[in-house]
């Protein structure tokens, strides 16, 4: 996974409400498009302060060209305002990594060819990077299911810590 990317706002707001935004400063340079950070940096909602105090993202503007390029290559999708941003941005910054947890926009962003991963790859990726140990991944994994309004299965947060116990220490 390369170390910029692009995200939408489903892991700044998944990771926050399980405490675990500071897992998105393993990379260097997170670029946003203005309509995310809209989205995100509402009073209250989970990861505004987050987002607001975070170094490493770089809000970009996203033009209706852009996304007009975008929308003509993945038209069988069913996508909001800021993740048509996002893949815009993906294109526009050559940045093959794209970070969300919607299913179309994952979907959407493999159909162009990207690399996509969500919430729970950031935690697997943040444990393989030693960043956290087993334990604070498997919890956070679980918080994910349990604590996030992520919308997610109970088999793929086990099939996740399966997979981490796997890794060798």
């Amino acid at each position: 996974m390369e170390s910029e990317v692009i995200s939408n706002s489903g892991p700044l707001i998944h990771l926050s409400q399980i405490g675990k935004f500071k897992l998105l400063y393993m990379f260097p340079k997170i670029y946003i498009p203005k309509m995310v950070y809209e989205e995100v940096n509402i009073k209250g909602k989970p990861g505004e302060m987050e987002l607001k105090s975070a170094k490493n993202v770089q809000v970009c503007r996203v033009f209706n060209e852009d996304i007009k390029n975008i929308r003509e290559k993945i038209k069988n999708f069913r996508l909001d305002r800021g993740e048509l941003e996002a893949l815009s941005l993906c294109n526009k910054l050559k940045k093959s990594v794209f970070l969300t947890d919607d299913l179309d926009a994952r979907e959407a962003g493999k159909n162009l060819g990207l690399d996509v991963h969500g919430s729970v790859g950031i935690v697997v990726r943040a444990y393989r990077k030693k960043l956290i140990g087993l334990m604070e991944a498997e919890s956070a994994l679980i918080a994910l299911y349990e604590v996030s309004k992520l919308f997610i299965t109970k088999a793929i947060i086990e099939e996740a810590i399966e997979k981490l116990k796997s890794y060798p220490n």
